[in-house]
C-alpha cells in the first residue's frame, strides 16, 4: 500500500514521539507499505526551520538523507492534478500545506496518515 504522511506524523515518527499512534507507526514501519513524503512537507519544514518555529536534531541535509536513504521514503512532487483537486476542496480549514498534502493523497489514492481531526470532515 502507498502511504502519504502528514508533516507532523513524519516528524513524530522520526523523533519517536509518543504522540504517534501505534497504528500509524506500524503502518510506516511495515515492509508491505511504501511511504511517501510530500515535497510540501519538506517545504513546510524548511520554512519553519528558517523562521525558528522548528528545530531538528540534525541539519536539513542529514534529515533529508535519513528520510530518503535510511528509511527509504519516496518524495512526492506536486503535479497539476494535485492542484486541480486542491481547488475543489471545501475551505474547512485554511492551512495551505495541509490542504495540498491531503489533495495529493486523495489524487494518488494513497492512505493518508494524519492526526488533525479536520481531515475527517472532508469527503473521501
Amino acid at each position: 500500500m502507498n502511504i502519504l504522511t502528514d508533516t507532523n506524523v513524519l516528524l513524530w515518527f522520526l523523533s519517536d514521539n509518543e504522540k504517534l499512534s501505534r497504528v500509524h507507526k506500524e503502518a510506516i514501519e511495515s515492509s508491505e507499505n511504501q511511504v511517501y513524503v510530500s515535497v510540501v512537507s519538506l517545504w513546510e519544514i524548511v520554512i519553519k526551520l528558517n523562521i525558528g518555529k522548528l528545530e531538528l536534531d540534525e541539519d536539513f541535509e542529514t534529515f533529508f538523507s535519513i528520510i530518503t536513504e535510511f528509511h527509504g521514503f519516496k518524495i512526492l512532487q506536486i503535479f497539476a492534478n494535485h492542484l486541480f483537486r486542491y481547488l475543489k476542496l471545501p475551505l474547512l480549514h485554511r492551512d495551505p500545506f495541509d490542504r495540498l498534502i491531503y489533495a495529493q493523497a486523495k489524487t494518488e489514492n494513497m492512505l493518508f496518515l494524519f492526526t488533525d481531526d479536520i481531515f475527517n470532515l472532508y469527503e473521501s
